[in-house]
């Protein structure tokens, strides 16, 4: 197949990409300038250099493509650009949706995230109810509006398939998830909430095998969630930890001082440009909320089975402490 690409340069599209082109798929990939494309120019990529936002660099990638992904997004949680990522994550996913349908793409893929479906009060989530906040951050405003916009074109018979990856880690992350599990290798987490919150965590290259699996299922307006082990933050953090060789947190922090911590360091943010594990957002977002989501449906469709946490994260914390390794 010849497939379009957006997102092709982060954590996930770079795997996604290596993985169509060493099947033997060929690649058009819209990237920004500013870019590194070293490894999409080693798979023979053609580039189009472009914002996600304009419509004839989306409308000259995509012609003739037998399928397209969409992957780009803005993921920051904290001190955010607000109108940056409202253009990049909602009005990105307008202009690729609008392209697809003016181009016929035979197949489409849209990657959302399980921030665009909602807490669920207790045990999981319905994937497929609809969310309408209140939202904890902009991210996942941002995602709940680009996902309603996919939903919506697939009701209005875009083949559109959405992809919601849950809370994604692997080596080489530099994005929210990240540098949290970095911080807590290297002892730079001072404590940890006292009700905290729960996540699905999927690896990497689990979330990458399975949108090439969305893409290969065919045609579909169908939601597959990529969910993983579930946990709640303090038990991950811990586990981080002790692979890692490094002591816990101690602290266990109220929701009250927590909050404060972060309106506080958020303060020194905007006034320094440095990021802090603790933020408003953050806090508003962990605290308490169960990020779980029903998944048994993709692991039978797509015959897809994430890795537990046990294997995922050794290779990830292995990457932190010998990143040349």
């Amino acid at each position: 197949m010849h497939v379009f690409l957006t997102g092709a340069t982060g954590l996930i599209g770079s795997r996604v990409a290596a993985r169509l082109a060493a099947r033997g798929d060929t690649l058009s990939c819209l990237v920004r300038e500013s870019s590194d494309t070293t490894s999409l120019g080693a798979l023979g990529a053609e580039l189009v250099l472009a914002d996600l936002t304009d419509p004839v660099a989306l409308a000259r990638g995509i012609e003739g493509a037998d399928a397209a992904i969409h992957m780009a997004a803005v993921y920051e949680v904290g001190v955010v650009n607000a109108s940056e990522m409202e253009r990049v994550n909602v009005g990105g996913t307008g202009a690729f949706l609008d392209a697809i349908s003016s181009a016929e793409t035979p197949v489409a893929i849209h990657v959302s995230s399980t921030a665009a479906l909602g807490p669920a009060a207790n045990g999981e989530r319905d994937p497929d109810a609809d969310w309408r906040g209140p939202y904890p951050s902009v991210y996942h405003r941002t995602k709940a509006q680009a996902h309603r916009l996919a939903r919506a074109a697939a009701r209005a018979g875009t083949p559109v398939t959405i992809v919601s990856p849950a809370f994604g880690y692997g080596p080489g992350d530099r994005g929210p998830a990240g540098r949290f599990i970095a911080d807590l290798v290297h002892g730079r987490v001072p404590g940890l909430l006292r009700r905290p919150g729960w996540y699905s965590y999927v690896y990497a290259d689990d979330i990458a095998d399975g949108i090439v699996a969305a893409l290969d299922y065919g045609p579909s307006t169908g939601h597959f969630v990529l969910g993983g082990e579930a946990a709640s933050v303090n038990d991950f953090a811990i586990r981080v930890c002790r692979l890692a060789g490094r002591r816990p947190p101690i602290l266990r922090l109220p929701r009250w001082l927590a909050m404060a911590t972060g309106i506080g360091l958020d303060f020194v943010s905007r006034i320094t440009g440095l990021s802090f594990t603790i933020s408003r957002e953050a806090v508003a977002v962990s605290a308490g909320l169960r990020w779980v989501h029903d998944y048994q449906a993709t692991m039978r469709d797509l015959d897809w089975t994430p890795r537990p946490l046990a294997a995922g994260l050794p290779p990830t914390i292995d990457s932190i402490l010998r990143p040349f390794g």
